[in-house]
């Protein structure tokens, strides 16, 4: 069975370890983990095993949405997206849950049961 491949993308490294402490003390699974958008773009294009990305919107050298628009058209893994501000904010998510069914939205501070719970809703499926 194939390893569950996470890639966490977060400019705020406090919050990158704070996010690969959190799941991979829950989840059985490879974590990767990028900067920023351009570095998370590289990374997909060299390995294409991920089950998951989750990222922040607002970061250096290539935004969250940038990084979504991205994904969407090349393989389309699940996105869950962290920000600050609302979904709606954002007109590149417009079509973000027809995408992908599987893609998720979480306003900072976010709760951690419940993205815990829905990476191991994907992991379990």
């Amino acid at each position: 069975m194939k390893r569950f491949k996470i890639l966490i993308v977060e400019d705020e490294e406090m919050l990158l370890d704070l996010f690969e402490m959190l799941i991979s003390s829950e989840v059985d699974c490879e974590i990767t983990t990028a900067s920023n958008g351009h570095e998370a773009m590289d990374i997909l294009n060299q390995d294409s095993d991920f089950q998951l990305v989750i990222s922040d919107y607002k970061m250096p050298r290539a935004s969250g949405g940038e990084l979504y628009r991205f994904n969407s058209i090349r393989q389309n893994i699940p996105f869950f997206l962290f920000s600050g501000g609302d979904l709606e904010d954002y007109p590149e998510f417009a079509d973000f849950y027809k995408t992908n069914s599987n893609n998720r939205f979480f306003n900072k501070p976010f709760n951690e049961k419940l993205l815990i719970t829905e990476i191991k809703r994907l992991y379990n499926s």
